[in-house]
């Protein structure tokens, strides 16, 4: 027996995939936490992650900031072939495992547009070393909760520290 459901409520409803972002619209995302024998692996990016902009606060800093894998799924993409086609791309390294920490929704105040990302903890196959991911990685920095770096672009080392406590 099928079932067909009416969105009446808004609920989330997607057609096929555009080329450019849209006030209002909604994008799916991942940020992949990226391990290597017990220690987190953040990447110094000069140019941020590729293919996104480069935030105020990395902006504001007089050196490159760290940042995680980050992007958004092609469409059909499967969760795994995601993790593996993008940390391959930004990092030049191979997957292990993963698993899925958050799934984080919201909207953003200036295109009130809403996002759905995961957040996801990635064990690779061996450390990442400096080269061109999708853009230049300097350096390869390696940390534990209690030595949390305090120079990513996007989140603050507060930020960071209360999500790997909960989290991992």
């Amino acid at each position: 027996m099928s079932f067909k459901y009416v969105w009446k409520n808004k609920e989330a409803n997607f057609g096929t995939p555009i080329e450019t972002e849209v006030s209002g619209g909604t994008h799916v995302s991942a940020e992949c936490i990226l391990k290597f024998n017990g220690k987190y692996i953040a990447l110094r990016r000069p140019k941020a992650i590729p293919e996104h902009k480069i935030p105020e606060k990395a902006q504001k800093s007089n050196k490159p900031c760290l940042y995680d894998v980050h992007g958004l799924p092609r469409w059909g993409e499967t969760t795994e072939g995601y993790v593996k086609r993008v940390i391959k791309d930004q990092a030049g390294v191979g997957v292990k495992s993963f698993r899925i920490a958050d799934l984080t929704m919201g909207v953003y105040p200036d295109t009130q547009q809403w996002y759905i990302e995961l957040t996801l903890f990635v064990e690779v196959d061996r450390l990442p070393v400096p080269g061109t991911y999708g853009n230049e990685v300097v350096e390869v920095v390696t940390f534990d909760k209690d030595t949390v770096p305090d120079d990513f672009g996007w989140w603050s080392k507060e930020q960071i520290e209360e999500f790997l406590k909960r989290y991992d």
